[in-house]
């Protein structure tokens, strides 16, 4: 099976690539900045979601699993958010992967997949409203895109909340860290490793019902 990872160079997505490398799949990823070089078997594209993309229909020919996996967060409050921040945010999280989306979905096979990450703040908000509010966009993007992309393509939307074993999380203050824990019936964040086994699983031809659903992973935080 042949998977396409736009932002493979994250923690998650080295994760994600990884799982799928172990399990004999070909492998086309993108990277922004610096070209990974611990997982090893994927072929790497560099693709920046600000600017001009490259020719995403070669290297996407025949995928029949696409992940749209980046986001950045800035962290900010709406006052401290520059116009230059706002476009940025804008294009990384929500606009470039549509245009990504836009490129990739015509020459998937049949039977396809995407799976967009989510996040627990598409849906309880976020301390950084600009980042919650394009997650949620991504999550109605996929609410609307299981129906007309349907039956060749499913999409779906993997949601978790705080990660561990990411960069996110090592660059997350302790304090707020403890902030999501105390919420979370589970006491304890997913890992890495775990969320790319779920991602993995999801893919193959048992799950060929889900189409269009978002998988919470935050520990039941909704509960309380």
């Amino acid at each position: 099976m042949k998977i396409f990872v736009l932002g493979g160079s994250s923690s998650i997505g080295l994760a994600i690539i990884q799982a799928y490398i172990r399990d004999g799949h070909e492998v086309v990823a993108t990277y922004n900045t610096h070209k990974p070089t611990n997982a090893i078997g994927a072929s790497w594209l560099k693709a920046d979601l600000r600017g001009p993309l490259p020719n995403l229909q070669s290297v996407a020919s025949g995928v029949a699993v696409a992940l749209l996996l980046p986001g950045v967060v800035m962290g900010k409050t709406l006052g401290d958010y520059t116009d230059e921040m706002i476009t940025e945010m804008v294009d990384v999280n929500f606009a470039g992967q549509v245009r990504v989306l836009r490129e990739v979905a015509p020459v998937m096979s049949d039977d396809s997949q995407v799976i967009i990450m989510g996040s627990l703040s598409a849906q309880r908000g976020s301390a950084d409203p600009i980042y919650g509010a394009m997650k949620g966009a991504m999550h109605a993007l996929a609410k609307s895109l299981s129906k007309s992309l349907a039956p060749k393509t499913r999409v779906n939307v993997v949601a978790p909340g705080l990660v561990s074993d990411t960069r996110m999380y090592d660059a997350t203050p302790e304090a707020i860290r403890e902030s999501h824990l105390g919420v979370t019936p589970t006491d304890h964040f997913i890992s890495a490793a775990q969320l790319a086994e779920i991602v993995a699983d999801i893919t193959k031809p048992h799950w060929s019902q889900l189409n269009g659903a978002c998988i919470d992973l935050n520990g039941g935080q909704y509960v309380r």
